[in-house]
């Protein structure tokens, strides 16, 4: 039978560790056939036929997949076909299959992750013209924009690569002159767009791409280097400790709700396994969601995760090839299990403990002391943006000295005081740092903003949020969370339309009222009346070359310090790890700002 296979060109590729041997196959195949529920006699099995240089082993057989929309109590099945073809050439392996797979116990024995450099060598060449991207950014705020996609004809000459370097690419499609090829580095899956083939033509394209995998001179895309670049965890000096842990909640929450081979979260309930409902799902997402500190611990080789008490809930490996999670022991899923979603309920062979999922499928993100490099699926990345010395991220800082004066951040109030205290971040912002002719006080209740200013007199025109903080001077990103969320959470606010709008004008009529104080202090502070300031902000919003900037103004951080410390890390000594935050911290909302068309700022001490 198969003679009559017909597969796509698709398939994920490995590194061969060890020798496979016929025996190995047949127990591969065995194994197959017993994890399959109520598997039927195989239709083809084939175990390590020779072609040419190339050698594959083909299985096929019929098994009972649950219906995917009835309730797994009911036991109704449909009864499906799957097939599995494994082609080994030189020192690598491809697996072709539809409805099945090869053993963790083979996997394990037998096969290594492909490189992501490989892949990308292989099918994201010189002469590739990119027509759709999925990013992944690099950071672990839950507030930023995590992942997009792109899809364009031509995608180099088509979108603006500014903050490239802040994403990691997840997979793409390429149109070459051999044909259209997608890949997913953190998989090893490499698919070709073309008719389905028979058994040999599968084997000769397969082997034809293990070729290209190994061939480690060859030219990648200048436009896929814009983005973040792979890089070898055997590279981390040990003074590049590990500083921050983030389990990568959005992939986990796909797993469970959108993903093709979906799982389901289980705890076992008086002797029976019980599936969690979605409310419970999403408080498990909820608690796992926030970035763990990361300290040595005694232990050679694991480090320890530290939540906001300080308080000991975890450990991470550094080993030479990936990342292990060791341990996570938060009480949200302390007794939580996986079970892949088309076994029935209670009935995977293969249930595992939630947190050896996440170890198994890399979801997690690690930053280390070396602010230019992050873990993220399973890979090392780093940002060579970085090498020059942080000239990139410098040109978002810009120093103010008023802000050198300032001891609060809005100061003391009285009744019928006209302006904020001197010596606040708040009158730093009205008088020397806020120039627009429009200018009004957003602070408290439902606050876009402490300040909005829309410039109208200049061209082309501007629309600003600042954010004032204040906090004692450090390279630490503590000062910079409330302001980094807030700015974040409300880029969606600078278009200043829609009917939010006429209930802000309605606002700021009223005077500043803080800490139970009626002050004199006009909300609208530039502008002139209510309906000329309705005005300004209409017609300036609609502009076609309007500009939108974000800028968070605070004592808390000196610019000469900052470029101390790049200064520092491009001479090779290693930065301290508050300052790897601070610089994720920042680049995350530079980054976020980026995406939606604006520019953000860190207006700070010189």
């Amino acid at each position: 039978m198969i003679e009559h296979l017909r597969s796509a060109l698709g398939a994920y590729f490995y590194i061969r560790t060890a020798r496979i041997t016929k025996k190995a196959v047949h127990a591969l195949f065995d194994a197959i056939v017993a994890e399959a529920d109520n598997a039927g006699r195989p239709l083809f099995r084939v175990e390590r036929a020779t072609q040419g240089d190339v050698r594959y082993s083909a299985l096929c057989l019929a098994h009972d997949r649950l219906v995917p929309f009835l309730d797994p109590a009911a036991r109704k099945v449909d009864r499906v076909h799957g097939f599995i073809l494994v082609v080994e050439s030189g020192g690598g392996v491809a697996v072709l299959r539809s409805g099945l797979d090869v053993t963790a116990t083979f996997r394990k024995a037998h096969l290594a992750p492909v490189g992501r450099g490989s892949v990308e060598r292989a099918i994201a060449r010189h002469d590739a013209v990119f027509e759709k991207l999925s990013l992944r950014n690099m950071t672990v705020s839950k507030l930023a924009l995590r992942s997009k996609t792109l899809e364009a004809r031509d995608l180099e000459n088509a979108i603006a690569t500014s903050s490239a370097s802040r994403f990691v690419p997840q997979n793409y499609r390429v149109r070459r002159d051999d044909g259209s090829y997608s890949a997913t580095p953190s998989t090893g899956r490499i698919a070709l767009r073309a008719d389905r083939t028979d058994v040999e033509g599968a084997v000769d394209w397969a082997a034809d791409v293990i070729d290209l995998l190994a061939e480690e001179a060859a030219a990648s895309s200048a436009f896929i280097r814009r983005f973040a670049r792979p890089a070898e965890l055997d590279a981390i000096h040990a003074g590049t400790p590990p500083t921050f842990f983030a389990v990568d909640t959005m992939a986990l929450a796909d797993a469970v709700w959108e993903a093709q081979d979906r799982i389901r979260l289980v705890r076992e309930e008086a002797g029976a396994w019980v599936e969690l409902t979605k409310v419970e799902v999403q408080d498990v997402l909820e608690a796992l969601d926030y970035p763990l500190a990361v300290t040595a611990a005694a232990a050679a080789g694991d480090h320890q995760l530290r939540d906001d008490a300080d308080a000991a809930v975890g450990a991470i490996r550094v080993n030479r090839s990936r990342i292990a999670l060791r341990s996570l022991d938060i009480p949200a899923i302390a007794d939580l299990h996986v079970e892949r979603a088309d076994h029935a309920l209670g009935g995977d062979p293969d249930r595992q403990a939630l947190v050896r999922h996440l170890d198994g499928e890399d979801m997690f993100t690690v930053l280390f002391a070396d602010q230019a490099l992050a873990y993220i699926d399973g890979a090392l990345f780093r940002d060579e943006e970085l090498l020059g010395g942080g000239a990139a991220f410098m040109r978002h800082l810009v120093a103010e000295p008023a802000l050198v004066a300032s001891t609060s951040e809005k100061g003391d109030f009285a009744a019928g005081q006209t302006a904020f205290s001197p010596t606040s971040v708040f009158r730093a912002v009205v008088d020397v740092i806020a120039k627009e002719d429009v200018l009004v006080c957003d602070d408290l209740g439902d606050e876009w903003a402490d300040f909005i200013g829309v410039s109208t007199g200049t061209s082309p025109t501007t629309v600003t949020f600042y954010h004032a903080k204040h906090g004692a001077t450090s390279l630490g990103a503590s000062a910079f969370h409330d302001a980094v969320g807030q700015g974040i959470k409300n880029l969606g606010r600078l278009g200043l339309g829609g009917e939010a709008m006429a209930i802000k004008h309605a606002c700021w009529d009223a005077n500043y009222k803080a800490d139970k104080v009626a002050t004199a202090i006009a909300r609208r502070m530039r502008g002139g009346t209510r309906e000329e300031v309705e005005e300004k902000i209409a017609e300036a919003t609609m502009a076609p070359d309007v500009q939108r900037r974000v800028l968070i103004v605070t004592s808390s951080l000196s610019r000469a310090a900052v470029q101390a410390a790049f200064d520092a890390a491009h001479a090779g000594i290693a930065p301290k790890p508050n300052f790897v935050q601070l610089y994720w911290l920042l680049t995350g909302f530079f980054s976020a700002c980026a995406e939606i068309g604006a520019v953000g700022f860190v207006v700070c001490k010189p």
